[in-house]
């Protein structure tokens, strides 16, 4: 694994220095790092987070300027990008679909700094940054990354880059991770270290220019905008006190002219009543004179018919005195003619013609009295008639002076309505444009505001500016290469510790196989003896044989170790980190020094055991080994238990004190067996429940924010407080820190609650020993258990804490709680403003109730947009990213639980094959004597179940304290095993082993029954 990864970083250029600035890296940064001695190369890459969507799928994306040079990426499939409109996918996008389909599809993205929103896809691709199938954390979305993509340079329009990636000359050439690479590695950063003040000063400084010149620049465009916007809206407002003016005057003279009209129909009214009045009299008083004329006409009607009647009358009398006249005037000359004196007829006629005359001027005043009575009557009639044509024109002058003057007034009142109307449009328009004005104003009064507000923002922007600051990173800071670090390292020391038990039983086996091999051969080693040759020739003979089984069974076992279980390991880890080739190199000088230690042990054995045999006579060699002749066994001595054995019971506890060496190879057999497959259960319950005691016992929150400042604080508390799927939340102040020793600095992260009883809501802290609450203090600061054990310090132990500034304090531990995953410092606002700095809120701590994945999507969405939240981190993804870590490390003792399975196996049936060997003239002595098949089987199984259970016994008791021994070997800094061996990993190894017992005890019955029982017994000579 770690020749697979050395091989992979060096060939696609993995970065060796890793510098990411505040205030991103300029070409001058670039320069100044290419110019320290140690450098060979220093690449500036620029990287951007993007919502993108591929076919409506919306994730979030890291785009990536590719660089052949630099953390080259392997193609997969496909081909490299050849214009600024392709890109090359990660091959971990999509885990179900052929990913070779999604080449030619196009990539929509989603952020102003590209030039290029859509990108063709044409290469499938694995990276170097991400070995892993972690893809880190965004300030966009749900705040996870989900896949990246290459592109040309040209994509991305940033003027800086985000990071600065530095390959050390020479480091190609070391081993991966080796103290050589590091002592390379580790004087160029801090070489780096001595530039970065000065290069973060002149980044600051530029920064601040530029800010400086382009706020001069807004500025003066702000203040010409405001005067233009100003004069704008003092002209428009001029418009519209003009409008209003004239409106008011408008509306002055509409009023005046409405009284006017009013009063002129008022008078009107009045003169109208007046002159109808007047009208109305008249008209009574012709009616008063029609009726006096009827009145008079009926008078006159009677006075003339009485007239007519007197001047009939006066006619007869004018007549008669005419006729008398007549007669008079005829007797007047016959008198005369008589010459009579007429004197007294002159004096009747006088007299008659006073008559005549009298009665005709009665009648001519009759008739004139008539006549003037007619023609009173015809004067008045004339004068009615002419009264009332008079008043009849008065009338028809009155009703057309009436109509005229209401339709003066009405034309007046309709001119007044619509004057009215248009004043009350023109009121409108000018109200509307008024109103508009006052958006108008309004929205420029805001414009202005807010742009001014932009512009003290961007001052106090400027004032806020902090110094860059470098971070200077190895390889170890990414998370997928110390990842698979970490898991080679376990791996590595795993190898260390289970190789020697498995030497160790192995070399057991070989000792009682050789030995079993030189007793059955005596026949043979006393006739070589007796034929002359030498002690050393026959010893050579075996020591040949001893060799040839270790030089084939080493490389074999070579084969299997350096090809066929790398590659299955591998294959599991395959699952969890992405590297596109692994490398299974045949490390010769490993296996020959296992072949050496495997030849010495056995070879050892083999000249021990042959030197043993030798010291005896050809003679006695060549008959056969006396059998152990009995003894009296301890048991026999304790009466009260002897006795109560049977035949059966006794026999097998005497051959169990016989064969004591094929005892104690049995049980230490099974011992290591049985103790290497309980470790294997053990390491298993260690990872096994790492998450879940983090983070839902010590831990209980759910999710965390972290901030980049703290200014919007109220917003993100408003939205958490209105929030019903948030239980409760703590604000801590979280920064990275180092606790100190004499040689070495341990990383930590220090946690300072502002409030203790929010933060005893989110997390538990637990004393190691009495799991007992243990509470912040301004005593002193509460330290993890697994830096407090590399320190080798306890409670009340002062302790040099370092924190992000370099600063170092001095403080007293008054706890050490119980952790499993990373180490933490604990301390209480107050004790951190007293002795360190004033506290800032940087990270929320959320507990919440069971949310839908969208419901957490939601949440991480809507705090993303607030300016100042830096991320947001669901706990269930660090969970899983754990849990993938800790489960290839599962796989890996499962191996090692099935080779330990298969060693007790071989373990068992070897013993058992050695013993029966070594009986066989017992066992079919046995059988000549009546015993039956399952009575020897009773016989010789007896014994190898007793060694069975004393064997799971002891190896259960060794099996606990290699496990102790091992999580303690295979333990990285920033993670703590929980150290318990489950009850059921207990039954399991016992389980096993036992089963694998009955197994050989099966076998066994078979070569039982064909042992020959003649031709056991016949003898040698």
């Amino acid at each position: 694994m770690r020749d697979s990864l050395d091989i992979y970083a060096d060939s696609y250029n993995f970065f060796d220095i890793d510098i990411i600035s505040t205030l991103g890296l300029t070409d001058d940064d670039i320069i100044a790092l290419k110019n320290i001695e140690g450098i060979e190369e220093c690449y500036g890459i620029k990287t951007q987070d993007t919502i993108a969507r591929i076919e409506e799928k919306e994730s979030i994306c890291k785009i990536i300027e590719y660089n052949e040079k630099c953390n080259t990426p392997a193609i997969i499939e496909g081909r490299l990008p050849e214009k600024i409109g392709e890109c090359l996918l990660d091959k971990n996008y999509s885990m179900t679909d052929n990913i070779s389909e999604y080449i030619g599809k196009n990539i929509i993205l989603e952020n102003d700094n590209l030039n290029q929103k859509e990108l063709t896809i044409v290469g499938i691709v694995e990276s170097p940054l991400y070995i892993s199938s972690e893809r880190g954390n965004t300030t966009i979305g749900n705040g996870s990354i989900n896949f990246f993509i290459y592109t040309k340079p040209e994509v991305i329009n940033l003027d800086y880059y985000t990071n600065a990636y530095a390959v050390v000359n020479g480091a190609k050439e070391l081993e991966l991770n080796s103290n050589e690479y590091w002592n390379l590695v580790n004087p160029v950063i801090s070489k780096i270290e001595k530039i970065k003040e000065n290069q973060e000063q002149n980044r600051y400084n530029k920064l601040i220019i530029e800010a400086e010149g382009k706020l001069k620049e807004a500025q003066e465009e702000f203040n010409e905008e405001k005067q233009k916007v100003e004069k704008e809206l003092t002209n428009a407002e001029k418009q519209i006190n003009e409008a209003k003016n004239e409106i008011l005057k408008s509306e002055n003279k509409l009023n005046n002219s409405e009284k006017e009209i009013n009063l002129q129909e008022k008078n009107m009214k009045q003169q109208f009543e007046t002159l109808d009045k007047k009208i109305n009299d008249g008209e009574n008083q012709i009616a008063t004179k029609k009726k006096e004329l009827e009145v008079g006409k009926a008078e006159l009607e009677n006075r003339k018919k009485e007239a007519n009647e007197g001047i009939d009358k006066l006619n007869i009398a004018i007549n008669e005195a005419n006729k008398n006249l007549n007669n008079l005037i005829v007797q007047k000359e016959e008198l005369e003619n008589n010459n009579i004196d007429t004197s007294y007829i002159d004096v009747l006629i006088e007299k008659v013609n006073t008559t005549v005359e009298t009665l005709n001027k009665q009648k001519q005043e009759i008739e004139n009295e008539i006549e003037n009575a007619e023609n009173q009557l015809i004067n008045g009639q004339n004068e009615i008639e002419k009264a009332e044509n008079e008043l009849k024109n008065q009338k028809n002058v009155l009703d057309n002076t009436k109509k005229d003057t209401m339709n003066k007034i009405t034309n007046g009142r309709t001119k007044i309505e619509n004057g009215k109307n248009e004043l009350k449009k023109a009121k409108n328009e000018v109200e509307e444009n008024e109103k508009e004005f006052e958006n108008k104003k309004q929205e420029a009064t805001n414009k202005i505001s807010e742009a001014q507000k932009e512009l003290d923002n961007a001052k106090d922007e400027i004032n806020k500016i902090e110094k860059a600051k470098w971070y200077i990173r190895n390889r170890n800071d990414n998370i997928g290469y110390t990842n698979i670090i970490d898991a080679i390292k376990t791996i590595t020391n795993i190898s260390k510790l289970f190789p020697v038990i498995f030497y160790i039983v192995a070399i057991l086996i070989s000792l009682t196989s050789m030995t079993r091999m030189i007793e059955e051969e005596r026949t043979e080693i006393g006739t070589l003896k007796a034929l002359g040759y030498t002690n050393i020739q026959i010893i050579i003979k075996y020591i040949l044989y001893a060799f040839l089984a270790c030089l084939i069974g080493g490389f074999l076992g070579m084969t299997v170790g350096f090809y066929l279980i790398p590659k299955i390991v591998w294959d599991i880890y395959d699952t969890i980190y992405k590297i596109p080739e692994f490398y299974t190199i045949y490390r010769l000088e490993i296996g020959l020094l296992g072949l050496v230690i495997a030849f010495i042990c056995i070879g050892g054995a083999t000249i021990f055991v042959a030197t043993k045999e030798l010291k005896n006579m050809p003679s006695i060699l060549m008959r056969p080994k006396t059998p152990k002749y009995g003894k009296k066994i301890l048991l026999e001595r304790i009466s009260f238990i002897w006795d109560k054995f049977n035949f059966s019971k006794k026999v097998t506890a005497r051959n169990i004190f016989r064969y004591k060496k094929r005892a104690i190879m049995t049980i230490v057999g099974i011992a290591g067996c049985t103790g290497l497959m309980l470790t294997g259960f053990g390491l298993k319950d260690s990872v096994m429940d790492i998450p879940t005691s983090q983070f839902e016992e010590i831990f209980t929150y759910n999710m965390s924010i972290s901030l980049s400042e703290d200014n919007n604080l109220k917003e993100i508390e408003e939205i958490l407080n209105n929030n019903e799927n948030i239980q409760s939340y703590s604000k801590i102040c979280a920064t990275a820190g180092k606790l100190k020793d004499k040689n070495t600095n341990y990383e930590t992260v220090i946690f300072i609650p502002e409030t203790i009883e929010e933060f005893e809501k989110v997390c538990h802290l637990k004393d190691i020993n009495s799991h007992e609450k243990v509470e912040l203090t301004d005593e002193g600061i509460i330290i993890s258990d697994k830096v407090a054990e590399m320190l080798k310090v306890k409670k009340g132990d002062n302790i040099t804490l370092i924190d992000s500034e370099n600063s170092e304090y001095s403080f007293k531990i008054i706890g050490i709680v119980e952790n499993y995953v990373s180490n933490y410092v604990y301390m209480p606002k107050n004790f951190y403003e007293n002795n360190i700095k004033s506290y800032k809120t940087s990270m929320i701590l959320i507990s919440t109730k069971n949310m839908t994945e969208n419901i957490k999507n939601e949440i991480s969405e809507k705090l993303l947009k607030i300016n100042g939240v830096a991320a947001v981190v669901m706990v269930s993804d660090t969970m899983k990213a754990i849990k993938n870590m800790l489960n290839s490390m599962n796989y890996v003792v499962i191996i090692l639980i099935i080779a330990s399975a298969l060693l007790a196996f071989v373990v068992l049936y070897n013993l058992a094959n050695i013993n029966i060997g070594e009986r066989q003239r017992e066992i079919a002595t046995l059988k000549v004597l009546g015993f039956y098949d399952k009575e020897v089987d009773n016989y010789i199984n007896k014994e190898n179940i007793i060694f069975t259970i004393i064997g799971v016994f002891l190896g259960l008791i060794f099996g606990y304290f290699l496990t102790e021994m091992i999580v303690i070997s295979v333990e990285i800094d920033k993670l703590r095993f929980i150290r318990n061996i489950r009850m059921i990993s207990y039954v399991y190894a016992s389980a096993i082993s036992t089963t694998f017992s009955l197994i050989v005890n099966y076998i066994i019955h078979f070569i039982l029954k064909k042992i020959d029982m003649i031709e056991s017994l016949k003898s040698v000579e």
